[in-house]
């Protein structure tokens, strides 16, 4: 089985840029971004979440949240423009953005948020965090006394969840899930999607990795689409460009996958 490391050390090889050093890394955050995204669009975002993403991870050519602004920077510049599952004309827009559960503590950040009257689109991005099994764990407070809002199926989730070892992070999902749904109670007009938006390579048949992550996915969807309070989507970023062939966002995402797309 692979490890992360080997496929960092693939991306660092296939991008061949003089300015990344032999670990991978940009010397600054701006030298990370595609052209036309300013920092400026995002650095307020970044530093108000928990992450910390800036002060290093971010200047990785394998960084996650460089993926997510390189792709959604452009959304966030452009909201009003941005159609997205059948919804437009979002006035919203914002990145690591937090929905409280109502239990304390920090919330898990989701990447890149949109919204408007109708609406709000959650995602969750992944880049190479697919490559490595984590451990679903919940605090014991994930219980009906604290979560009394929630019906009993998010309670069996986490109950047939806890301790599951798999590719997918399914603990930091059904977390999202719950404070979408808190968000949900203040704002019953809206409806709530999340969404799992994940990349792999074009060979990505060859690894084991992706294949037992894809597994664990769809194990997962069919689990967590019987509830009745949000919709779940998941998509790979080389079907969400696809989507965009024909829009005014459609030169951004060719140079995501000039960037991104690619054979391991």
């Amino acid at each position: 089985m692979a490890t992360r490391k080997t496929f960092e050390k693939a991306i660092i090889e296939k991008c061949k840029n003089p300015k990344v050093n032999a670990n991978g890394y940009f010397l600054n955050n701006s030298e990370n971004l595609l052209d036309g995204i300013n920092i400026d669009l995002f650095q307020e975002d970044l530093m108000s979440g928990s992450g910390n993403e800036l002060k290093s991870k971010f200047n990785a050519i394998f960084s996650s949240s460089a993926l997510a602004v390189n792709n959604f920077s452009i959304v966030k510049k452009h909201p009003s423009k941005f159609n997205c599952f059948d919804y437009s004309n979002f006035d919203n827009a914002q990145f690591e953005r937090q929905f409280r559960t109502g239990l304390g503590g920090t919330p898990p950040n989701l990447d890149f948020t949109i919204e408007n009257e109708e609406v709000v689109i959650a995602i969750e991005s992944k880049y190479l965090e697919i490559t490595t099994r984590k451990k679903a764990k919940f605090v014991d407070s994930y219980n009906k006394e604290k979560l009394n809002y929630l019906k009993d199926f998010w309670f069996k989730l986490t109950r047939d969840y806890t301790d599951y070892n798999s590719y997918l992070d399914v603990a930091q999902l059904i977390k999202h899930s719950i404070g979408l749904i808190n968000y949900k109670r203040e704002n019953p007009e809206k409806d709530i999607i999340l969404v799992y938006l994940y990349w792999l390579p074009d060979n990505y048949k060859s690894f084991p990795n992706f294949v037992e992550h894809k597994k664990d996915l769809i194990e997962f969807e069919n689990e967590i689409k019987k509830n009745e309070d949000l919709k779940f989507i998941s998509t790979t970023y080389n079907e969400f460009w696809k989507s965009y062939n024909n829009s005014i966002f459609s030169e951004h995402f060719d140079k995501m996958k000039k960037r991104y797309k690619i054979e391991i």
